[in-house]
């Protein structure tokens, strides 16, 4: 009887011990896998995110030049922030899954610079050629402005010139404009030259009638009672012989 209970547990023991040594096995082989494959992944990140490497693009931000007193304090959580919106921008872009691990950050300093390269989920491997790069970040650029409160001067994608804003069209026609202004200023000649004839008019008419009035005067300076009068003044005048007696009829 004891023989059997014995050989019983011994079988229970070796049927259960086996499965859960087996799954912790398998546990530690995984955690193993995904260690080497962080390791590596970390490896072969470093051999292409470096100073001067054909993939990586350089940031730098000025946040006290931007914002003076209330600049916020670059981070981890800023950083991760900057890599989730280059990857948003790169499924903008490419249409393609894109995650906050494939953008891969080095070279960092204190003053706010730092170097990233973007590799594929699939493969690290494979980092994406510096073009396919470039038009993710001019595609989304004011994102990235609007998401860190900078601007093109402040947030700077060294060798990635910012994307200029579209010239919005104006509602009228420049040229509709010129015309509108000099048919303006012709209108307002005319009524200028219109209004100064008109005053030089008035002036010559008031200037002749001021003319005539004198010769009337003149004219009517002679005639008393409508008979002409002629002054005396500087004429000799004429002798009425009836008023003086004769001489001769005197010696009589």
């Amino acid at each position: 009887m004891n023989e059997n209970i014995k050989q019983s547990s011994l079988w229970i023991i070796h049927r259960c011990a086996f499965p859960i040594a087996r799954m912790s096995f398998g546990i530690l082989l995984l955690a193993f896998n995904l260690f080497l494959a962080t390791e590596w992944g970390a490896t072969a990140v470093s051999h292409f995110c470096f100073k001067g490497s054909p993939y990586a693009h350089k940031v730098r931000i000025s946040l006290n030049a931007a914002l003076g007193d209330q600049a916020y304090v670059w981070d981890e959580c800023e950083q991760f922030y900057f890599q989730a919106t280059v990857a948003y921008g790169m499924r903008k872009s490419m249409n393609k899954p894109f995650n906050v691990s494939d953008v891969h950050i080095c070279a960092e300093t204190k003053r706010i610079s730092f170097y990233f390269v973007v590799t594929n989920s699939s493969d690290l491997s494979k980092p994406l050629p510096k073009t396919a790069v470039e038009e993710a970040i001019r595609m989304v650029r004011p994102r990235f402005n609007n998401a860190f409160s900078l601007d093109d001067r402040t947030l700077e994608f060294l060798g990635i010139e910012p994307t200029l804003a579209p010239h919005s069209e104006p509602s009228v026609m420049v040229w509709l404009i010129v015309f509108g202004v000099i048919m303006g200023l012709i209108v307002v000649g005319l009524i200028a030259i219109t209004i100064i004839g008109h005053r030089d008019k008035i002036k010559k008419t008031r200037a002749s009638k001021e003319r005539d009035e004198e010769n009337e005067d003149k004219s009517l300076s002679g005639i008393e009672n409508g008979i002409s009068c002629n002054p005396l003044d500087g004429t000799e005048g004429h002798k009425n012989e009836a008023l003086y007696p004769d001489d001769k009829l005197t010696q009589l």
